[in-house]
């Protein structure tokens, strides 16, 4: 099947739709049709219920078995695609339409990231921007309060005149209005597989999902990669009749892109789902950019990333720094510390390219997550100091061992 590629309006890349690639959904979606926008809404009672029953009986073994057998099959179809050779492609499309395909792939997906399996990733970007959701969180009950005695705080006083005049008169005086609270986060997450993970905060963010096949009602059915701009001209990329986001999550997404030029054109896509302000340096209170020789060092896996999220428990380091908007990237820890052509490093590089500045690193046993911030800015000046914007598939980290997960930009 050959890959697809559209050309945006707003961009002279082509992006690669992520359709290409992907085998047949099994097993019923919850949407009518491909590529329909799903009505936001919480899932059913008894769609929840029976995904439980489905997913209670699976076991960590199993869900690691069928992701890896997933990934393994897609690569060797992947190369199959571009040598040309149908017969085998054919043949391996044929075994992970055995194996369930994607729908099987989305459930252990979902298993393993649940919050009973301590795998939810969305938590680690909750506590990462945690004094952005407490700036949120804590100006709505106050602001009720200032709206409430707003008028009370609006009295009449007596004031004393001055030298050439003994009378007193009255003179009212009105309180300042309250400033009103940052408003909620955008954030859209792309790849979502729930609709109850830890980005729900109330009064703190507004969440937008999308996924190629909708597991669940309130995620949208649609190709990131086909997914239309903010700056749309036909108006449909606005959301709640604003366009942009300030946060984006990209969670065990762009390893499931079958090629490296793929990843990249993701990555690229990514810069243009923006909003163009950014917070406001008085309630911006993320910790500062990392220093280059700070960037790359693992972190430990000492966050307690279990149970319900309790944002008072959380720490933090505080800066009064800007922090939005930002990308929340995660990928599987063995594509970029054990492959030839990806090192932390690397993909430092290639994400300052695009305009990106690393604010949190974090490494355990299986998940590499990082918190980057977007300016355009730093994009420019970039390039203006000759920094590197092409990079091309290129050994960097020999041995023996080592897996070839590659990102490419052109």
């Amino acid at each position: 099947m050959a890959s697809k590629k559209s050309r945006s309006k707003n961009t002279s890349a082509s992006t690669k739709s992520l359709k290409s690639g992907r085998p047949p959904l099994l097993l019923p979606s919850s949407s009518s049709g491909g590529g329909k926008v799903l009505g936001v809404g919480g899932p059913s009672s008894t769609s929840t219920t029976t995904t439980a029953q489905r997913t209670s009986s699976i076991s960590s073994r199993h869900t690691r078995t069928v992701i890896r057998r997933h990934h393994t099959l897609q690569k060797r179809l992947s190369r199959a695609r571009a040598a040309g050779d149908l017969g085998l492609a054919r043949q391996l499309e044929l075994e992970l339409e055995a194996s369930g395909g994607l729908a099987t792939y989305q459930l252990a997906s979902t298993v393993g990231q649940s919050a009973e399996r301590g795998g939810d990733s969305s938590r680690v970007l909750v506590q990462w921007i945690k004094d952005e959701l407490d700036v949120r969180r804590k100006s709505r009950p106050r602001q009720q309060r200032n709206q409430k005695d707003q008028d009370r705080n609006s009295s009449t006083t007596f004031v004393i005149a001055g030298d050439d005049d003994d009378q007193t008169r009255p003179k009212k005086q009105k309180a300042s209005p309250p400033r009103p609270p940052p408003p909620p986060l955008r954030i859209l997450e792309i790849g979502a597989l729930s609709t109850t993970n830890a980005l729900n905060v109330v009064d703190a963010t507004q969440v937008r999902r999308i996924d190629l096949r909708s597991s669940a009602s309130g995620i949208e059915e649609i190709d990131f990669m086909k997914f239309p701009l903010p700056n749309d001209p036909t108006g449909k990329g606005s959301w709640k009749n604003q366009k942009g986001y300030d946060v984006l999550s990209l969670s065990l997404v762009l390893n499931y892109v079958p090629d490296a030029h793929g990843r990249g054109e993701m990555l690229k896509r990514t810069t243009l789902f923006f909003t163009d302000s950014t917070s406001d340096s008085s309630t911006s209170t993320s910790a500062p950019a990392l220093e280059n020789k700070d960037r790359n060092q693992d972190v430990p896996d000492d966050e307690n990333v279990n149970g319900l999220v309790d944002l008072d428990d959380l720490d933090t380091t505080t800066s009064g720094s800007k922090s939005l908007p930002c990308l929340f990237l995660v990928l599987p820890a063995p594509t970029i510390h054990n492959s030839r052509y990806l090192t932390p490093s690397h993909l430092d590089l290639i994400m300052s390219s695009l305009g990106y500045t690393a604010r949190k690193t974090k490494t355990t046993q299986k998940l590499h997550y990082s918190l980057w911030r977007y300016d355009p800015t730093e994009k420019d000046r970039w390039v203006r100091e000759g920094g590197q914007t092409v990079f091309p598939k290129k050994e960097i980290n020999p041995g023996a061992g080592r897996n070839n997960f590659c990102i490419i930009i052109d």
